[in-house]
């Protein structure tokens, strides 16, 4: 850990990220030169259930929050862990304690100047309400040791502490600590990002402008992932709420907005010949799941749960949910990533088995209630797969019904033990990250299941703790292999993302959510 007499790291760790935090930034520059001001309209399918970034886990919010707000530690474009509040990662040897050094003079959207007492505050918030708080359940202590460093004391080695602390999913971004006391989705919107919050107007607009107070990191050339040193040219951003796609994509074609998200697959295709726009292709952007609830019937039986299995075809699904524009794979990581479990489940993947669904149907308790599906509108792809699944499954004796809400109240149903079955949800950000998302949300208390079982809990803790990449692909395989046992979810397909923009919006690259830092648009 730091040395206090000289200030200097003696932490691996501590060089490693300082080198990256020097050699990972790079200027978004292009052909054109950057223009400042003006004004960026973007179009978004759906409301952000809440702009209290710490307590959603939604991309509909996170398009917006990753702009307002910043954490201690972001994500560079490779998915590995920066400083970006923080001046530098100091961990000592045992890996019990982290010291983090903040960088001084970055100042609040309200004018105010970041300290350590902003930054103990909004991570205890973090601990208490935080939509990843688990990510915080190895810290013991955070203790003030500076006016601006805080330190962490661990109750146990965690190897990837880091990792998961710079996740974005539903980020523990610093904020007053005045806001800090307050309870969830009452706070001001203030954060430390290059855009501060103006105004929401529920199923209409979000706007923010430029923070001409923002304090960029200085540590390293340029922008990079969720960090590095961020430039604002845009004056204003507007995030219109158009929930329907042939809406998104006229009002581009328009040119009343100039970036546009979730374009379908034909009229992207269609966008390509057109001179005056981008088209942006993603084709690992998410997991498409189905979500069973643990606490409701029947989906509270395992077998009935593993007769939901059996009985999916899932390239029918994906072919009719995402209009062409998938991959199969039965995996619950990426092919080609570290922790890619193998061939694990793929026999039961790979087509549906009608004549097993029906013996597992069999063993159960059903007695013909009807199998509630929740699903949205606002993603088209959920609502398609959520038709093709009902078909699938009562075509073996499944009374499968089809349950549809605006986003904002499935995610206030799906926390619920009732009014749903199963849920079609597409997961972007969790297998982008890597394991320890996905797994996350099948231990601890604040499952998408509703429930849990040790299995998940056991593995999960070895997944995190394990000392060598070794014990933790072993660990994730245990997952995978209780995953396609238990059924908390199945794995329906690789969804890819199509988005689209105005051929004016320069510098724009497409990440897990629209960053407004380094793009401009050009006269």
């Amino acid at each position: 850990m730091r040395d206090r007499q000289s200030g200097k790291s003696t932490s691996v760790l501590g060089r490693a990220i300082a080198v990256a935090a020097a050699m990972l930034g790079f200027a978004a520059t292009s052909g054109s030169a950057q223009v400042a001001g003006g004004e960026l309209v973007l179009a978004q399918s759906a409301n952000p259930p809440s702009l209290d970034a710490m307590t959603s886990s939604s991309e509909s919010a996170r398009n917006i929050n990753m702009n307002i707000f910043e954490a201690l530690v972001a994500i560079d474009e490779n998915v590995d862990p920066i400083p970006m509040l923080a001046k530098s990662i100091e961990a000592s040897d045992d890996l019990l304690t982290y010291v983090f050094p903040l960088r001084e003079g970055v100042l609040f959207h309200n004018g105010k100047e970041m300290t350590a007492e902003d930054v103990k505050a909004s991570l205890e918030r973090y601990r208490e309400m935080g939509a990843t708080r688990g990510m915080l359940d190895k810290v013991k202590e955070i203790e003030i040791t500076g006016p601006y460093e805080v330190t962490f004391h661990m109750s146990e080695a965690t190897p990837t502490f880091i990792e998961g602390f710079s996740s974005p999913r539903a980020p523990a971004v610093i904020i007053p600590a005045e806001e800090a006391a307050k309870p969830a989705n009452e706070i001001e919107i203030i954060g430390t990002g290059p855009f501060r919050f103006v105004e929401f107007v529920p199923d209409d607009h979000v706007t923010l402008e430029r923070f001409d107070g923002y304090v960029p990191n200085e540590d390293f050339q340029g922008a990079t992932g969720f960090g590095g040193k961020k430039t604002a040219y845009l004056d204003r951003a507007i995030y219109r709420i158009i929930p329907e796609a042939g809406a998104r994509v006229a009002a581009l074609e328009a040119g009343e907005v100039q970036w546009a998200d979730q374009i379908p697959v034909p009229a992207a295709k269609r966008m390509m010949s057109d001179e005056t726009l981008n088209v942006y292709e993603a084709r690992q952007w998410a997991f498409m799941t189905f979500i069973m609830n643990w606490n409701l019937p029947p989906t509270d039986d395992v077998n009935f749960r593993r007769a939901v299995l059996y009985a999916i075809e899932p390239e029918e699904v994906m072919a009719i949910a995402t209009e062409g524009f998938y991959d199969l794979n039965h995996g619950w990581q990426y092919p080609g990533r570290t922790y890619n479990a193998g061939d694990i489940g793929k026999e039961i993947y790979e087509t549906a088995h009608p004549d097993k669904a029906r013996e597992f149907l069999a063993q159960s308790d059903y007695a013909g209630e009807e199998f509630l599906i929740l699903t949205d509108p606002n993603y088209a792809e959920h609502s398609r797969a959520a038709v093709v699944l009902a078909g699938q499954l009562n075509a073996i004796g499944i009374n499968a019904v089809v349950k549809q809400h605006d986003w904002a109240t499935v995610l206030k149903i799906r926390h619920s033990d009732e009014g749903w079955n199963g849920w079609t949800l597409m997961q972007g950000l969790e297998p982008f990250l890597g394991p320890y998302g996905m797994a996350a949300k099948m231990t601890g208390d604040k499952t998408h299941m509703r429930g849990t079982d040790p299995v998940f809990d056991e593995a999960y803790d070895r997944l995190i703790t394990g000392k060598t990449v070794q014990d933790r692909q072993q660990a994730f395989a245990d997952i995978q292999t209780a995953i396609y046992d238990l059924v908390p979810q199945i794995k329906l397909g690789d969804v890819g993302r199509m988005q689209a923009g105005s051929a004016r919006l320069k510098g724009f690259r497409p990440f897990r959510a629209p960053r407004l830092n380094d793009i401009w648009l050009e006269d």
